[in-house]
Parts: structure tokens; C-alpha cells; sequence
């Protein structure tokens, strides 16, 4: 593992995910399920220009958290928020070098060295959206002028790199992966109210990390979340804790491993190597804790995350929540390469 000083220096070397494709080139072609208004700032209490019509192409040119900048087949260009799109109906424009819609690249896993604030912005200053202490790990997606950008639920947050203690690449070539970098990484974020029922809900986060440990995917071979995470029962250490059922709440046994299947899924979704077989969102309006389109839900037979491994060398997932961030990492294992 690399020191925070020889890797900031790496950082300014590469590409910033997630920013403005460059001159204007689309990353993505969509189709809205709604009509649109077309923003002229990533903002609700933005005006807008024009009002794009359900069912109309847009190209789109940046991806944010909530807001999606794009270009209207007239040319228009604003924002809208990601509500208004089709999520069946997105296609990349050059799918080598592009993730599918709504993944994001993490560029690095990073520890927290002392108390620190996530903020909403790249300011000191700022408004503080979460505290992490130290031992902390998070996945982030690039580091600029001293600051390191998480996602933060449905907005972008920042945290100052003077109060991490390392950070690892997580390598994006996985053609000769040397067993001891990530190939893959995502943290999301959960609520850390003091109540049973919630307390209840951050324990079986931990528990569906340490049974997600217990596997190593070997090539060809798939994971299957509700029976290798599962039974959600107490036999298996699960707590009776809230669960999104039917766009309600219910409470039930295993109530919260539906954030890390979404945070899996999220990390998967980086790999091309990995091909999801089973995936279904909680409801039009997903889970509050991740961006729009990008949860994944289980608890049932119809409700599962499932996914094969097609890389020639097994991979094994690395779960860890501290602090309100669950952050799950994929490590290739290549001393079982075949």
C-alpha cells in the first residue's frame, strides 16, 4: 500500500471521472420517461429554458449524483434531474471505455488518519454532511486541489486529504491484476440514528459483510446474494430492522442488506468482467441512500442480486462499515488463475 504523499502525486496524472466529457462529446444517449424542464443549473429552483417532451433522445454529457447535464436533439443544453430518465433506455456511446449507465469509477480506497468532516463542498468552510473517524474506509472517486469527492447519498461530498493516512489505486487494468490492488470499490452512506430499530438495521449491515467474506468467486461461478448472504433470520445473526417492501417500510429480519446488495451492485457495475444476471430496483424512486437507478433489492425470490464472474481469476468481496460508510471493495484473487 502506497503513501498519501506519493499517490497525491499520481492523482494529478490521471483523468477526473464524472467530469464534463471534453468538447461537449456525449458519454451517454438517453431517453426520457418524462417531461423534462431543462435547467439552467443543476438546481429545482433553477429556471429553465425549454421543456423537453417524455419520450424524447438527449445526449448526455455529465453524470452527477442527482442532476445529468445534456444536450436536447436541437442543440439545447441544461440540466435535469436523473427522475426523468429512462433507466431501459440508456445506451453508451462507446461502451469500451465507458461503464454502463448509472456506474460510477472509483479511483481510490482511502483511510481516515483523524476526525474529519465530509463536506458539501470543497471548503473547509463548508456545511459538514457526515463525521468520520479514524480507521474509516471509503472509496473515492478522484482527488483534486487537496480535496478527495465521495458520493453522498444523492449529492457529492468532500473530504480534506490532510486527515487521510493512505490511499490505494483501485486499478482499472484487470489483464495482469497482482492480487494486491482492488479492481473495484463503492461506499455508500447510512443513517446512524440511535434508535433499536435502526441500531438493529447498522448490525445487519455487518453481518451481510461477513458473509459475503466467506466466498471467492471462482471464474464461471456466481454469486447469488439472498443464498449466500442469507437466510435473513437470527439464526443467522440477522435483527428484525426496517425494510423497503413495496415502496413502504416494513419491519423484518435482515432489514438493511438491501444497501450493501446496492453498494455491490454499484461496485460491480465497474467491472466488465463481472456480468449481472439478477437485478431489481426498490420502486421508481430507488433507495434515498444512493443515487436514482442505482440500488439493487433483495429479500426474496423475486427480489435478488446475482452476478457470474468472467474474468480468468476469482475474485473475492470485501465488506467493512464504520461511521455511517459502507464501502465495499472486489479483489481479484490470482493465485487461483486459470
Amino acid at each position: 500500500m502506497k503513501k498519501l504523499l506519493i499517490l497525491l502525486l499520481v492523482a494529478l496524472t490521471m483523468l477526473t471521472p464524472g467530469a464534463l466529457a471534453e468538447n461537449g462529446t456525449a458519454i451517454y444517449v438517453a431517453r426520457l420517461e418524462k417531461d423534462a424542464p431543462l435547467k439552467t443549473a443543476p438546481s429545482r429552483t433553477a429556471d429553465h429554458s425549454v421543456i423537453l417532451p417524455a419520450k424524447s433522445s438527449v445526449d448526455i454529457l455529465e453524470l452527477g449524483p442527482e442532476w445529468v447535464l445534456v444536450r436536447s436533439a436541437k442543440g439545447a443544453t441544461g440540466y435535469i434531474r436523473r427522475y426523468h430518465i429512462d433507466f431501459n433506455k440508456v445506451q453508451a456511446v462507446n461502451p469500451a471505455t465507458t461503464p454502463p449507465y448509472p456506474a460510477v469509477i472509483s479511483q481510490y480506497l482511502v483511510w481516515v488518519a483523524r476526525q474529519t468532516e465530509i463536506r458539501e463542498a470543497p471548503d473547509v468552510s463548508a456545511n459538514s454532511l457526515i463525521t468520520m473517524n479514524p480507521g474509516a474506509r471509503l472509496a473515492v472517486l478522484d482527488v483534486e486541489d487537496g480535496w478527495a469527492k465521495v458520493i453522498f447519498k444523492r449529492q457529492y461530498g468532500y473530504l480534506d486529504t490532510r486527515d487521510l493516512s493512505e490511499m490505494q489505486p483501485v486499478a482499472g487494468n484487470t489483464e495482469n491484476p497482482d492480487g494486491l490492488s482492488p479492481i473495484a470499490a463503492y461506499t455508500s452512506f447510512y443513517n446512524l440514528a440511535t434508535n433499536e430499530e435502526n441500531l438493529n438495521r447498522i448490525e445487519n449491515i455487518a453481518v451481510a459483510n461477513n458473509r459475503m467474506r466467506m466466498y471467492t468467486i471462482r471464474p464461471g461461478d456466481s454469486f447469488d446474494f439472498n443464498r449466500d448472504a442469507g437466510p435473513y433470520s437470527r439464526r443467522s445473526g440477522y435483527l428484525p430492522a426496517p425494510a423497503l417492501v413495496d415502496g413502504g417500510v416494513t419491519l423484518s429480519y435482515g432489514g438493511g442488506t438491501c444497501q450493501v446488495s446496492s453498494t455491490l451492485y454499484n461496485t460491480l457495475m465497474q467491472l466488465p468482467g463481472i456480468s449481472i444476471l439478477k437485478r431489481r430496483p426498490h420502486g421508481p424512486g430507488g433507495a434515498k441512500y444512493l443515487p436514482l437507478h442505482a440500488d439493487a433489492a433483495v429479500g426474496n425470490v423475486n427480489l435478488n442480486l446475482i452476478f457470474r464472474n468472467f474474468y480468468p481469476f476469482s475474485v473475492r468481496i470485501d465488506g467493512s462499515s464504520q461511521d455511517g460508510a459502507l464501502t465495499i471493495v472486489i479483489w481479484p484473487t490470482v493465485d487461483q488463475q486459470v
